[in-house]
């Protein structure tokens, strides 16, 4: 079995996508907006020899979009996102949490994952609030069959 890696370590990053879409009742509940309001969604699909690794969305609330429109791009982000939001709006990541479990496959996503809608995948679930208590950033990652997920973490 093939471990979790981060993007920084990922041999081939194979998809990318970024719009604007309605925001779905889970979306909406976590960046504190109305269901169906417009939000922007980055997605990437991680691969390496042996398939799937993970597949990565992200949303964040419209008027981050509009702060820094490379969120709105394909392309690579110049940093990693939270730190991009801070350069342009100065709100600053000071906390995240992460919720890891087991979740059904969505229609839209199983595809992408080489998988059956419906079949269990672990996932991580991350939020990020700035300095004031909003939340920037709310993301999912979908694990691609028999992967894992690890973290390390300095204790001093």
């Amino acid at each position: 079995m093939t471990p979790y890696l981060s993007a920084a370590q990922v041999p081939c990053e194979a998809r990318r996508s970024a719009d604007v879409v309605p925001a779905s009742a889970e979306v909406a509940d976590a960046l504190g907006v109305e269901e169906g309001s417009p939000v922007v969604q980055r997605r990437r699909r991680y691969l390496d020899e042996d398939g799937v690794i993970a597949l990565s969305t992200s949303w964040l609330p419209k008027e981050l979009g509009e702060a820094a429109p490379e969120l709105t791009s394909t392309g690579p982000l110049p940093k990693m996102t939270f730190g991009l939001i801070e350069d342009r709006t100065g709100r600053r990541a000071v906390k995240r949490r992460d919720v890891v479990s087991l979740r059904s496959v969505p229609e839209d996503v199983a595809p992408l994952l080489a998988l059956e809608a419906g079949t269990l995948a672990l996932t991580m679930a991350n939020t990020y609030w700035d300095q004031y208590g909003q939340v920037t950033e709310y993301a999912r990652d979908f694990m691609g069959l028999t992967r894992e997920l690890a973290a390390d973490y300095d204790l001093e």
